[in-house]
């Protein structure tokens, strides 16, 4: 009769057991399973803040590009002139300086030259009216000495690789367009947007003729 007594008491004990077990296994599944859930959003987050940063920095470098090929582009753009009757002054011909210049060139031979014409495009039309023609001026002197400046003291292996060609060509440019560009207003006075000039008066150097003699 004792162990009959005995068997019930033993049975609540274990049941408790049992249930304090399954609560601690479910527990602890849970945490895993929060963790792993915070884990992967976690993972998500800084998935999206990377590619928004690859996204911001592909943007800047397309910005940066466009902004490089403006700045060499040759195109004159608006100037803010405007002709009689609502047209824009940039629609007219832009003014051609036609220039041709013989200088010595460095080398072993002493009667080595070069002989070149270039064609000077003009995004500023007032200026190029002024220097296109056959009647001097004080701006047509200053670009034929600025031209002939960039010419001189070159050797004949300068005058005969293309590369460097192109590259006096793009020099004289800027330098042209150095001496050239407008400057800003005086305090108090404000620029007229009908007599704007451009940044960049000179459109392009042109090669049209590169002889060397040697």
């Amino acid at each position: 009769m004792s162990d009959d007594a005995a068997g019930p008491k033993k049975s609540p004990l274990k049941l408790i057991i049992i249930i304090v077990a399954a609560l601690a296994v479910l527990g602890g599944g849970g945490f895993g399973t929060m963790w792993f859930l915070k884990k992967r959003a976690a993972a998500k987050a800084a998935a999206a803040e990377k590619a928004k940063a690859e996204a911001t920095a592909g943007e800047a470098a397309q910005g940066g590009e466009a902004a490089h090929g403006a700045e060499e582009s040759e195109d004159c753009g608006d100037t803010g002139e405007k002709k009689e009757g609502g047209g824009h002054a940039a629609g007219e011909a832009s003014p051609v300086m036609v220039l041709t210049r013989t200088v010595n060139l460095m080398g072993p031979r002493r009667n080595a030259f070069l002989r070149c014409e270039l064609n000077i495009l003009f995004c500023d039309t007032e200026l190029g009216k002024l220097v296109a023609g056959d009647k001097p001026s004080p701006e047509k002197s200053l670009i034929q000495s600025i031209v002939l400046g960039t010419l001189s003291g070159k050797s004949v292996e300068e005058a005969s690789d293309a590369e460097s060609r192109e590259a006096l060509a793009k020099e004289m440019k800027d330098k042209l367009n150095e001496q050239f560009k407008p400057h800003p207003p005086k305090p108090g006075e404000k620029e007229d947007p009908k007599h704007k000039k451009p940044k960049r008066p000179i459109k392009s150097v042109l090669i049209v003729d590169w002889a060397i003699q040697q």
